[in-house]
């Protein structure tokens, strides 16, 4: 799992607000009877997800470039914040984990089929 590397979603646009955090927006595709009536009138489903990031979820965001794998992104935050390579390991994978179900990243394993 380490050697996979996560990619940001093209639907996904971030943007900074006034507390110096991100801001994620992803579309979401609904089923059509969702965007409907009276379905749409019952059910006020929201056309798009908004998450807010703290800073280690910021961070994790503007590092996930396509590029860097999940070793290195635990690494990279152990150095910065003076952690064991274990301790970052479970607060990294524990976001890129959040980010990955709210729809916001992806991952690609080298080599996968």
């Amino acid at each position: 799992m380490l050697i996979s590397v996560p990619v940001r979603n093209t639907a996904a646009k971030a943007e900074d607000n006034s507390a110096g955090c991100l801001v994620l927006r992803v579309q979401r595709d609904l089923p059509w009877f969702f965007r409907v009536p009276p379905v749409s009138w019952i059910l006020a489903i929201q056309p798009e997800r908004r998450m807010t990031l703290d800073r280690l979820g910021s961070w994790v965001w503007k590092l996930c470039d396509g590029n860097r794998n999940v070793e290195q992104l635990v690494d990279d935050f152990a150095a910065a914040e003076g952690l064991s390579f274990h301790e970052a390991r479970v607060a990294v994978t524990g976001y890129l984990k959040t980010l990955i179900q709210r729809g916001a990243l992806a991952v690609e394993v080298p080599g996968g089929k």
